[in-house]
């Protein structure tokens, strides 16, 4: 056997997007770990310069070449372009299969064999699938134009391990939703569109309480960068009114909420629980750090305020 053959068996042996979700999994977590407790035990500056950015960034700076490695934070909106281009590519293979019939198309095949698995079986709905595909691109829709149109970053930068993250993240997602789905697996029966049940109803809600209140919280903090209709880069203020009142982060909080909304609607769904423990581990870790740098930053900061959750954490 050649090497391009055994490489291509091996990929479609493992689930790369799994494996990929719990590498990221572990390495948030330890990672974060360590820069909470950065002043309880020795951490080396290199690796704080290169985990923190945006206004958590490390004050020591010693390392160029992480510096060197480092993208602006505006760039965030990279992200959500591939995710736009990439999910509206998928949301027109999926049409294609559930309203006309059309058979999966090779690329597509070919390429979840190489993200997932080969022997893909479908463990959710052709309703189930297409609800939360359809929510999953608002999100990312909406995610692009706040990024376009209503953040203002900073000129602060981020590590371009934390921008590659940022894309594959997205690819990923996209790529497990899909792999359980009817007409995306290996043999799927008839596709039937059901009506909507009483977890695609609860898994809305859900999803719709995040979706607003990440905009409303995005809307909040851009308006802190605002001074007479123009935008201050380098000034901070501590955000107050709405989920400011109780958490450090809503827009984290939200953004759990969304993940976990369409995992209600995709029940039973295992690709989607890895992503959402992912999710849910990177926002947490964010949080604490950002809620750290508020309360080090201000010295009135409300001491009722959570990082994350509300009254819990």
């Amino acid at each position: 056997m050649d090497l391009f053959s055994y490489v291509i068996d091996f990929l479609f042996e493992w689930n790369l997007c799994i494996l990929m979700f719990t590498f990221y999994t572990l390495v948030i977590s330890v990672s974060g770990l360590a820069v909470h407790f950065s002043k309880q035990i020795p951490v080396p500056d290199f690796f704080l310069q290169a985990f923190k950015f945006g206004k958590m960034a490390h004050d020591a700076r010693p390392w160029k070449i992480i510096s060197m490695m480092e993208v602006p934070k505006r760039w965030f909106f990279h992200f959500y372009i591939t995710a736009s281009v990439v999910i509206t590519m998928t949301a027109l293979q999926m049409w294609s299969i559930y309203t006309m019939g059309n058979p999966l198309s090779h690329w597509t095949s070919f390429t979840l064999d190489v993200l997932t698995v080969q022997h893909r079986k479908s463990t959710v709905s052709a309703t189930d699938a297409g609800v939360s595909l359809l929510l999953l691109m608002l999100h990312i829709f909406r995610r692009l134009y706040e990024n376009l149109c209503v953040s203002v970053f900073s000129s602060s930068h981020m590590n371009i391990l934390h921008y590659l993250v940022g894309h594959t993240h997205y690819i990923g997602a996209i790529a497990l939703m899909i792999a359980e789905a009817p007409g995306f697996d290996n043999d799927s029966p008839d596709i039937a569109i059901t009506a909507l049940q009483a977890h695609h109803v609860l898994g809305f809600v859900l999803y719709i309480i995040g979706f607003t209140m990440q905009h409303q919280s995005l809307h909040k903090l851009a308006g802190l960068r605002k001074n007479s209709g123009e935008h201050v880069k380098h000034e901070h203020k501590m955000p107050e009114g709405g989920m400011f009142e109780y958490l450090s982060c809503p827009h984290m909080f939200a953004e759990v909420l969304v993940y976990i909304g369409i995992l209600i609607v995709l029940q039973g769904h295992t690709g989607w629980l890895v992503v959402t423990i992912w999710v849910l581990s990177n926002q947490i870790q964010v949080a604490l750090m950002n809620h750290s740098w508020y309360v080090g930053t201000f010295k009135d900061y409300p001491k009722h305020r959570r990082a994350i959750f509300p009254f819990v954490l």
